[in-house]
């Protein structure tokens, strides 16, 4: 094994996860919603409604994006590298967005280059993984992806506690005009910067070009339709399933926990500190010990589905907060394990065009699951609402079933 490119593998999610952690979940959306929008009901549907924009946008030409990239010399790394480095700029570039209704404009459109930026980056990322690990995918993805959940853990712990809740910060910045909120995005810019370069500039990665024999919509085509769907296909289908799943879960898990359960932002905060822990603990540990991957996505969708159940008839919040630990600590091995399938599916040569596709399964339909969800809790509860999402996960659990993958011991 690998250990330099693995961990310049693992460095890279270290720092990138700060982005839809904190920028897109946490910091920049509360700071965009409750002091640049002039309301925030209004600053919640620009910023969501921005985000799936950018989904959409990205699960469309990024196909075409990892298929450009395998034909050139190292090309997903120069990709890479660009993606990454735009990433970096958008994150920074939130330090001008000053706490104004005429700065709603500019905030939305750095949002979405940077969401997209930040997307187009992370499936060229997921394309070296094979180049990063000689025969234990499993274990390498798991400690990426371990790596990702406590590199925002602890980023938005060192925000929280140095930077803006305390009266007097270590870096003595000002309150005034939130810029101690805006600073926070250097830092966070900094991090990724100085966590991505091992692996954009500092580990070789030895990429062959090919000639581009066909079309990309030839190869989609090819992919997951031979007279019928084929084994990719079949996966990317339960992908597309189990992740709009998913995408409610993550956007509906903080609301409900504060409007139905009743709890502090406070506590929100520290579950969610201690939600991530959980899924970093989980996927090492999957990583090392649970080697099959098509049985951990199976078995962690059904475990995920009777976590949500029993989320959505609980009445005690202290058992919300202990079942949002439980319920992370399936959904980090069902990520990590599903880009390592995909990988695994893929050829070498078409990495970048295979983790393409993989993202567009995980965005192209990613604004219908949270849609159902959202007219049933306005038509029924939000319990109701919450719980849509087992019949999304069990399906693409359904489905993993008949997808053919032999993993590698």
């Amino acid at each position: 094994m690998n250990f330099r490119r693995i961990t310049a593998f693992s460095f890279y999610d270290f720092g990138n996860s700060v982005f839809p952690m904190i920028v897109v979940s946490a910091l920049t959306s509360s700071y965009f919603v409750n002091h640049i929008a002039s309301s925030q009901q209004t600053g919640t549907a620009l910023w969501q409604l921005t985000i799936g924009i950018a989904g959409i946008f990205i699960a469309i030409i990024m196909p075409f994006i990892g298929n450009i990239a395998d034909s050139q010399v190292n090309g997903r790394l120069k990709y890479l590298r660009i993606f990454s480095l735009l990433t970096v700029l958008s994150i920074a570039l939130f330090y001008f967005v000053l706490p104004s209704n005429g700065f709603i404009l500019i905030a939305l459109i750095i949002l979405f280059v940077g969401s997209v930026s930040y997307e187009a980056s992370n499936s060229l990322y997921n394309s070296t993984m094979k180049n990063c690990s000689e025969n234990d995918l499993t274990l390498t993805s798991g400690i990426g992806f371990a790596s990702g959940f406590l590199g925002g853990v602890i980023m938005l712990s060192f925000l929280l506690y140095y930077l803006i809740l305390p009266d007097q910060n270590i870096f003595g910045v000002s309150k005034i005009n939130q810029l101690n909120i805006r600073f926070s995005h250097l830092i966070l810019a900094i991090w990724f910067l100085i966590f991505c370069l091992p692996l954009l500039y500092f580990c070789r990665i030895d990429q062959q070009n090919t000639s581009l024999k066909s079309k990309t919509s030839s190869k989609i085509k090819d992919l997951i339709w031979k007279k019928t769907l084929t084994n990719t296909g079949k996966f990317l289908l339960a992908r597309m399933l189990y992740m709009d799943g998913m995408i409610i879960i993550a956007t509906t898990m903080g609301i409900f926990g504060t409007t139905v359960m009743g709890l502090s932002i406070g506590k929100i905060l520290l579950v969610g500190i201690l939600a991530n822990i959980s899924g970093a603990l989980a996927c090492y540990l999957f990583g090392n010990f649970f080697k099959d991957d098509k049985k951990n996505i199976i078995y962690t969708l059904f475990l995920l589905s009777l976590v949500v159940l029993l989320i959505s008839i609980n009445k005690n919040p202290d058992l919300f907060l202990i079942l949002v630990v439980i319920g992370t600590f399936f959904a980090g091995p069902l990520q990590s394990s599903s880009r390592v399938v995909m990988a695994e599916l893929t050829d070498d040569k078409d990495q970048g065009f295979g983790f393409g596709m993989f993202t567009f399964a995980g965005k192209a339909t990613a604004i219908i699951g949270p849609i159902c969800a959202a007219a049933l809790t306005y038509l029924i509860s939000q319990r109701v609402g919450l719980a849509f999402s087992i019949i999304l996960l069990l399906s693409g659990a359904l489905i993993m079933l008949k997808v053919s993958y032999n993993y590698k011991s």
